[in-house]
């Protein structure tokens, strides 16, 4: 073996362990994306916050917020264990359950005719799935509805479990990951003049 076929295969090999280096380095950069991957839902206005606790999520629903008479989201999909957070933002309201699913238990925030002023705050926890349909009971003629979604564990919530954003990165970094290694195995088997000197 020559001196310059020697300097040929310690090439080839740092190369080889630069790819490896690179293909963890991509597969590692790929794996966070997805497990730090967020979506956001809800229009201009809504406030669903979660946060990841001990017993699950917790979604905050606005009571009268700027004192118009609606529920900020009226519409709340949630997975069973999510704590649901009414924050009153304006003054007489209340939150009274009109259906529910048989043995849920919610009792709303008090009777029908006990009203709660802005900065008032109640929270319960929606264990049982079904939907919990609710009004402000002064305001129910205005239209001042809303409903509970509690979907089935295991598969109730119409949230995809990775992000879509987060498979496409993954397939576009292993898409060229793979060409710049086949490009690479390429002009080292068959092109170029790889330890030899130029006189």
């Amino acid at each position: 073996m020559t001196d310059g076929e020697a300097d040929e295969s310690v090439t080839r090999r740092g190369f080889l362990l630069g790819s490896a280096g690179v293909v963890t380095a991509g597969a590692a950069g790929t794996a966070a994306a997805q497990e730090s991957g967020t979506t956001t839902s809800g229009g201009e206005g809504s406030s669903n916050s979660s946060s990841g606790g001990g017993g699950g999520a917790t979604k905050t629903v606005k009571v009268g917020p700027g004192g118009d008479l609606t529920f900020d989201p009226d519409k709340l999909p949630i997975t069973p264990g999510t704590t649901v957070k009414f924050v009153w933002e304006s003054n007489g309201h209340n939150v009274v359950p009109e259906s529910q699913p048989e043995g849920a238990g919610w009792e709303g925030s008090g009777s029908a005719s006990e009203l709660f002023d802005s900065g008032h705050t109640y929270s319960h926890t929606f264990s049982t799935p079904g939907e919990y349909a609710y009004v402000c009971s002064p305001h129910k003629s205005a239209g001042m509805t809303g409903t509970i979604t509690v979907g089935a564990a295991g598969g109730g919530s119409s949230e995809p479990a990775i992000p879509g954003n987060a498979k496409t990165l993954g397939l576009a970094t292993s898409g060229a990951l793979a060409f710049t290694l086949s490009l690479g195995y390429f002009f080292l088997k068959f092109g170029g003049d790889y330890g030899e000197s130029i006189e």
